[in-house]
């Protein structure tokens, strides 16, 4: 079911109460490792304790974005979040949680990988926060659809570095999850090209480039926060 058709105060509701939650996780982990990255300077053994729990707790329930996604609660397509969150959850989890071990845990790639990620993940949820409540804050738009230029590379980067980190302590446990992991980093670059370039036929829509009218800016912008003008009209 496409979220245009839903016209659902509950279904709106939560989504604001989703992304909102979001938006509030990721900021926590933003403002803590900047914190702590004052506070600490090079010396990352510490940076991990700090954020890394509400790191995986928050990263994990996006899980939810799948779930949003196949019910018709938003227009986001189902293959496109699954390899957001997927890519994810394998370094959380499969990385992060599984390796206690300073390369992975107190590294510089994990430092770019977190800084990405929340910049991203607050810019995003708060940008459709507020598009579900019809406020406008162009230059969140603006960030929403620009930052991936440099926020996506890096974040790849940081992923990279700390999967290729986790390779001989995988092999340690069974070589198959060695097998697994390396598989996935070699799936990076056709994945990250797929998301690249999906984000960029968007950004030429949401921000009138190529062909892009601005009304059709403004319902595909409400489309992918959950809800269109059309919906909204129905409810009235």
């Amino acid at each position: 079911m496409a979220a245009g058709n839903k016209g659902n105060g509950v279904v709106e509701s939560y989504l604001v109460a989703y992304n909102t939650a979001s938006f509030v996780g990721w900021a926590y982990v933003l403002v803590h490792t900047v914190l702590y990255l004052l506070e600490h300077g090079t010396d990352l053994s510490g940076l991990f304790s700090r954020v890394g729990y509400p790191l995986i707790f928050v990263q994990t329930g996006a899980t939810l974005e799948i779930v949003h996604s196949l019910a018709g609660l938003v227009r986001s397509g189902t293959l496109t979040v699954l390899m957001q969150v997927y890519s994810r959850l394998l370094l959380v989890w499969g990385a992060l949680y599984a390796f206690d071990y300073p390369e992975i845990r107190a590294s510089y790639p994990l430092v770019l990988m977190i800084l990405a990620w929340s910049i991203t993940e607050c810019v995003r949820y708060s940008h459709y926060a507020l598009s579900l409540l019809d406020i406008e804050v162009p230059v969140l738009l603006y960030l929403r659809y620009t930052l991936f230029y440099v926020l996506y590379p890096a974040g790849v980067t940081g992923e990279l570095l700390e999967m290729w980190a986790a390779l001989p302590h995988a092999s340690a446990i069974r070589p198959s999850f060695k097998a697994f992991m390396l598989l996935n980093m070699i799936n990076y670059p056709p994945v990250l090209y797929k998301l690249y370039t999906h984000m960029i036929r968007q950004r030429r829509k949401i921000l009138g480039g190529q062909g892009g009218s601005k009304a059709d800016s403004k319902a595909e912008n409400a489309t992918a926060a959950g809800t269109s003008p059309a919906a909204r009209k129905k409810k009235l």
